[in-house]
């Protein structure tokens, strides 16, 4: 085994050798410490002459030279420590990504290939993005295509099963063909071998099927991708637009199967598919009419002067969604995990007793929404000023909480017992589905007061209940904004009329946003934008 201590010695002793500095004028200390220091810094370069490279070399068009590209190989490769013979290949053609310098990205290949280097499967699937990314922007020869092809046979000849990010760079380079872009669905199903499909690869081949006229092939693959908790991308949208205006007979169903399923995910449109939206109907006005809105008080549209539909459930939705709920995520097989069959049952008794409750607050969560780290006096305090809130507008309440909350201030916790009924469990137990039952259980008009947004028990309802659940959580969800500095609490009380995208008539109303976001926040806040949208029929 080497001695690192020794080797970096010897390494620092030649470099002060080198640059005349006598090595017995440091002690063997502050040998180690000094080179520590100044390691980073040695072969670092400036990011003046990075960007000197990046505007002389990749900020062209067209091929460069193998001197040139021999020059920026060795320049990253002497100059950047994470930068080794092994990786270099693939960053370069990470500098050239874009679209327009595809040329050069070819160049750079053809470089190595004249050296004698063979490209990694990670350049070349890099490679594979950049003709992706002109693919976007162009229709890619016949030519290009084949090298396309040619590149995927390599790739894929030389192993049997490839890893996540190959298959993800495949794909991405076989939706770019007219012919071969098929050859993607199986690597589909390789990647789910070891991971869940990426949402770019997901995107990337559900918009071709739709480019392609497949439009039952996307919209399966488009349901399996929401089903995996991935939320597809503008070109997704575009490409079913786009496929769509093709035939205006059938343009209207389409459009009313996309508006249901953007209602059915909640899923808010790009400022980009807006604009497509606009221009087809600035196209085929006698088919669609779209019009930039935006809300008035109580969720009036100010363009067709129709209030936004209630977020209210029926009754029958709402029996559906209480007994799934109680076996789906109450009834599980790990929900002992979280408690015992003892504390369950004695939690049910409890509720059948007392019930019904016109709120059940969460109380842990309320004490703690202004920090965690307060004193228990405080955190009692809140939590008896949000029981206050509810006694004074006459509600019945129940308090979820821990039975070490027995400890805390015991003139607010005695307030919180005598204008609220209280269940404490163990101290273990994940209260939410027990807040969940409880407000449930009390039927329709009971509200629940906590800051969660229950994202793992909606999901695990399934798609049609989880929007069901979402709209319910809605209507009856109150949560704590903040508490001033006089004590005061200010409550977030629930919004009445629905978010989403939705029919009013014959009206659909449909929200939007400025930019695609992979990870939305899923609070319930009125989106600013809006589109009134009537299709003919």
């Amino acid at each position: 085994m080497y001695n690192l201590r020794l080797l970096r010695q010897l390494r620092y002793s030649l470099v002060l050798q080198n640059s005349g500095t006598a090595l017995t004028h440091l002690p063997p200390c502050r040998l180690l410490a000094g080179q520590h220091k100044r390691r980073p810094q040695l072969g670092a370069i400036p990011s003046d002459q990075l960007d000197r490279l990046k505007s002389e070399y990749f900020e062209r068009q067209c091929a460069l030279s193998n001197e040139d590209w021999q020059h920026v190989r060795s320049t990253l490769t002497e100059s950047y420590r994470h930068v080794n013979g092994t990786n270099v290949d693939a960053i370069i053609l990470g500098l050239c990504s874009r679209a327009e310098q595809l040329p050069v990205a070819k160049s750079y290949v053809k470089h190595l290939q004249t050296q004698g280097i063979k490209p990694n499967a990670a350049t070349m699937g890099r490679l594979l993005r950049v003709y992706n990314a002109a693919y976007h922007t162009r229709e890619l020869s016949e030519a290009e295509q084949s090298e396309i092809v040619e590149i995927c046979d390599t790739l894929q000849s030389a192993h049997d099963v490839l890893d996540a990010s190959s298959c993800e760079n495949l794909i991405l380079g076989l939706v770019a063909t007219t012919q071969h872009w098929n050859r993607a669905l199986p690597l589909l199903d390789m990647m789910r071998l070891t991971s869940t499909p990426s949402v770019s690869a997901y995107s990337a081949l559900i918009a071709k099927a739709f480019s392609a006229d497949q439009l039952e092939l996307g919209w399966r693959l488009l349901e399996e991708m929401i089903e995996a908790r991935k939320l597809p991308k503008c070109e997704v949208f575009l490409s079913l637009l786009a496929q769509s205006a093709k035939d205006e007979r059938t343009l209207g169903a389409q459009l009313e199967r996309l508006f249901c399923f953007l209602e059915l995910h909640d899923i808010l449109i790009s400022e980009l598919v807006v604009q497509q939206l606009l221009a087809l109907a600035q196209r085929l006005p006698q088919r669609l009419q779209v019009t930039t809105t935006r809300l008035e008080l109580f969720g009036k549209c100010s363009t067709c002067q129709q209030n936004l539909q209630h977020v209210a459930i029926s009754d029958a939705q709402f029996a559906e969604l209480r007994e799934s709920f109680l076996q789906k995520v109450l009834i599980r097989n790990d929900v002992f995990q979280k408690t015992t069959p003892q504390e369950l049952q004695r939690f049910k008794q409890y509720v059948e007793k007392t019930a019904p409750y016109d709120c059940v607050i969460d109380g842990l969560n309320v004490a703690y929404s202004t920090g965690t780290k307060k004193p228990p006096a405080q955190l009692a305090k809140l939590l008896a000023t949000v029981v206050r809130y509810f006694k004074e507008r006459r509600k019945r309440v129940l308090v979820l909480g821990r039975q070490h909350m027995r400890n805390w201030s015991k003139p607010a916790m005695q307030y919180i017992q005598s204008n609220a009924s209280v269940f404490l469990t163990n101290n273990l137990t994940h209260d939410d589905p027990f807040l969940l039952y409880a407000t449930l259980r009390s039927g329709q008009d009971t509200d629940f007061f906590s800051r969660d947004l229950m994202r793992a028990h909606a999901h695990l309802l399934g798609t049609e209940l989880k929007a069901i659940f979402r709209r319910w959580q809605q209507e009856h969800q109150y949560s704590l904004v903040t508490q001033t500095q006089t004590g005061q609490i200010i409550v977030k009380e629930p919004i009445r009329y629905r978010l989403s995208a939705h029919k009013v008539g014959n009206v659909w109303h449909v929200p939007y946003c400025e930019a695609y976001t992979a990870n939305p926040p899923e609070s319930f806040e009125v989106p600013d934008k809006w589109l009134c949208i009537t299709i003919a029929p």
